[in-house]
């Protein structure tokens, strides 16, 4: 399959939930000691995204030391009354990631929007003001930043774990959508583990574990008009 060129970004904040799903009945929140492919794919999607392409995330790394707080949170009830959770989240957060993106073949009505000399320079330019949306770690209360990175700091910079290799066991990893509604949304859970600091994604595709959630509907696209043909229609 044909792809674009590599990108390399920054995404750091003060502090992450990224939850666990396991913990999630209870009212209480618990994160993960690490960040999903899904969730680096939501602030990948949120620095550029096109219905032409599908962004991927083929690394992270963990670059600063892995710790977490747990915080009591008071919490609403639908009888007026509130309850107190508690929630967990990491402090002082910083990834590394590695990324691409691909033509959406599901869309064959943007064929003639493949161009990736011109999706590549505004991923750049993207990357270089911040995002054009905003980046939350997890939950919309951890908000996050991003900072474009060159290759060589991606591959040199020194992070907490580059020396270091670490188990995590099965997690929750990313979510397969369909490319047509009334499909079935899969969840995949994969055994994580963090070599060198580093957790590489692309080595973790067609493993795990795949758990049919539901069958997910959502709102098919028209044939998408080209600025000539909308313009001619306004005429």
């Amino acid at each position: 399959m044909e792809q674009s060129k590599y990108f390399y970004a920054k995404v750091y904040g003060d502090k992450a939930l990224i939850t666990a799903p396991e913990s999630k009945s209870g009212g209480e929140k618990l994160t993960y000691d690490l960040p999903t492919r899904e969730m680096l794919r939501g602030i990948v999607d949120a620095n550029y995204f096109k219905p032409v392409l599908r962004n991927v995330v083929d690394e992270v790394r963990i670059m600063n030391k892995i710790e977490s707080y747990t915080q009591g949170t008071r919490l609403l009830l639908k009888n007026g009354k509130a309850d107190l959770s508690a929630y967990t989240y990491l402090v002082d957060v910083c990834y590394y990631i590695k990324f691409h993106f691909e033509w959406n073949e599901a869309r064959e009505d943007l064929k003639g929007d493949r161009n990736f000399k011109k999706h590549e320079a505004i991923t750049e330019r993207s990357l270089k003001r911040g995002g054009r949306r905003p980046i939350f770690l997890g939950v919309s209360e951890c908000t996050g930043y991003l900072e474009a990175l060159s290759e060589e700091e991606y591959k040199t910079d020194k992070g907490y774990y580059d020396e270091k290799d670490r188990g995590f066991g099965l997690m929750f990893n990313e979510f397969i959508y369909p490319d047509h509604s009334g499909g079935t949304l899969q969840a995949i859970y994969a055994p994580i583990n963090m070599k060198k600091g580093r957790i590489n994604y692309r080595a973790l595709e067609g493993q795990g574990i795949v758990q049919e959630v539901s069958n997910y509907t959502f709102k098919e696209p028209t044939m998408t008009k080209s600025v000539d043909e909308e313009l001619r229609d306004y005429e």
